[in-house]
């Protein structure tokens, strides 16, 4: 989903639950807000996804994969995707990405996402949309030798408390 409003609201909510980035955010709900409501309450979407896998690069300071290291160490601690995420159902698209130095492998025990195979541009990168809100565990993490990428793996379960 390669769009400027897609850049625009990543951008707008990846700081979400950081305090210094609070404002950022909340300047925007009244012109991105209704945008997000509607691809959040997709009428065409309305079961939860399970039993996939998908896979997603990212190019991650050391500070920010010492976190997920922590994170595997206690397994049962949830956190939650703050913006609408996308991914890919074929690992191979997601390695495509030379500068990224981190592999996540996601197993979706129960999540609302988004096949968005049908509309995109580019279906041939089996591409996802994780909803804000999303949560997941670290179930582990390793660093691979052989592509020179740290993998962490997460479960990715709704939670509805």
């Amino acid at each position: 989903m390669e769009s400027f409003l897609y850049k625009k609201l990543n951008e707008t909510m990846r700081p979400i639950g950081n305090h210094e980035h609070e404002k950022i955010w909340q300047s925007k709900i009244r012109t991105l807000g209704p945008f997000c409501l509607l691809l959040w309450d997709n009428p065409f979407n309305t079961k939860l996804t399970t039993g996939k896998v998908l896979f997603r690069v990212g190019k991650l300071t050391e500070k920010q994969i010492s976190i997920y290291k922590d994170l595997a160490k206690n397994p049962e601690e949830y956190r939650s995707f703050q913006a609408f995420t996308s991914c890919s159902r074929d690992s191979h698209i997601a390695e495509k990405f030379p500068s990224a130095n981190v592999l996540f492998i996601m197993e979706i025990a129960g999540a609302f996402c988004v096949d968005l195979k049908p509309i995109s541009l580019y279906p041939e990168e089996e591409e996802e949309l994780i909803t804000p809100g999303v949560c997941f565990t670290v179930k582990s993490y390793e660093f691979d030798t052989t592509k020179k990428k740290h993998i962490i793996y997460l479960m990715l379960k709704q939670r509805f408390s």
